[in-house]
């Protein structure tokens, strides 16, 4: 069967290439997937694209965040059939074929409610990535949260911890990404530069009682451990992908003497499916997004700026790279 599929030959560069794609002699834990619609992620495929991410060659095939119908499937694959509709953490790609993870960790398939359009299905990944650093942190009603970071995931964490009862900060240095947050009903917005964001905190609300960094920024970092009141909580949800050039000596003598938790976030590492001992899992968090999207509590389909064709990927990664307040998130439509 012939496949359209993206790849990224050199940096800053996309395109669609044709392969056929071997269906034949499927393993147990496999499926061959059509896709309807995929996910760009603004974090992970951009750090490629743009080479902001060392250690790595072109080309590179990326994505992971897909809705599509099962064409045909293995015999472990009993919670699915052939021609149900799809969420899976595959690549970017017209038709693929898929291998279902161990229970306790790797790549997700799971059959999408009716009621979530292909599209909004495909942000599923992300917010269960907000959703690992909304539970890092210990939220209690009325406690005053700073998000750094005002993307995609961003918006999604601080709608979230909104619903938990938490006064949330929305901070990040574009305006116009702030103005997004407030339409998400965030009230409270800071979107001065990075260096006078700590001295604005303190002055406007007296510290923090728990921050999300979203960012992977060090200097994002910084301000959000020394922003923390004590006992105050932070949460690494972004990756870091710079070089550190920053003097820590001040944080971490803000953690050690202000008795702060600083917890990383990382939705890879929890397993898959319920285990005994284990009180969450990714199964439970795809229920739980599922039903915020259908009961509008997540407007994913307002956070959805872009819908494109495979053809004009390469655009796209650009636009999200360097015009960041125009673009909130971009989704690729296969069914042309």
């Amino acid at each position: 069967m012939l496949a359209k599929t993206i790849i990224i030959p050199a940096k800053g560069r996309a395109e669609v290439i044709e392969e056929e794609l071997d269906t034949s002699n499927l393993q147990p834990n496999e499926a061959v997937i059509q896709a309807e619609a995929s996910m760009i992620s603004a974090g992970t495929e951009l750090s490629r694209v743009f080479e902001i991410k060392k250690g790595f060659s072109y080309p590179v095939r990326p994505g992971y965040s897909a809705v599509g119908k099962i064409l045909a499937k293995g015999s472990d694959l009993t919670d699915l059939q052939i021609g149900d509709r799809v969420f899976y953490t595959g690549p970017h790609t017209s038709l693929c074929r898929f291998s279902r993870g161990t229970r306790t960790q790797g790549p997700m398939i799971f059959k999408l409610p009716e009621g979530i359009s292909s599209q909004d299905g495909t942000l599923i990944t992300q917010a269960m990535v907000a959703i690992s650093g909304v539970n890092s942190v210990e939220v209690r009603l009325g406690d005053r949260i700073g998000v750094f970071g005002m993307g995609l995931i961003g918006l999604l964490a601080a709608i979230m911890l909104k619903k938990l009862g938490a006064e949330v900060v929305a901070i990040d240095p574009v305006t116009v990404r702030c103005e997004h947050a407030r339409q998400m009903g965030i009230m409270q917005l800071l979107d001065c530069p990075p260096q006078e964001q700590l001295a604005q905190i303190q002055a406007r609300f007296g510290g923090l009682d728990a921050a999300v960094d979203v960012t992977g920024s060090a200097r994002a970092i910084e301000t959000a451990v020394l922003a923390c009141k004590k006992y105050g909580q932070v949460a690494l949800l972004g990756t870091p992908r710079a070089a550190c050039t920053l003097d820590v000596t001040p944080m971490l003598s803000a953690i050690h003497m202000r008795m702060l938790r600083v917890t990383g976030a990382f939705n890879s590492l929890e397993p898959v499916f319920e285990s005994e001992g284990m009180r969450l899992n990714v199964q439970r968090n795809f229920g739980t997004i599922c039903d915020m999207i259908l009961s509008r509590e997540l407007p994913v389909s307002w956070l959805i700026s872009h819908v494109v064709s495979p053809e004009e990927v390469e655009r796209a990664y650009h636009g999200l790279m360097y015009k960041p307040e125009l673009y909130r998130c971009v989704v690729i439509d296969w069914t042309n």
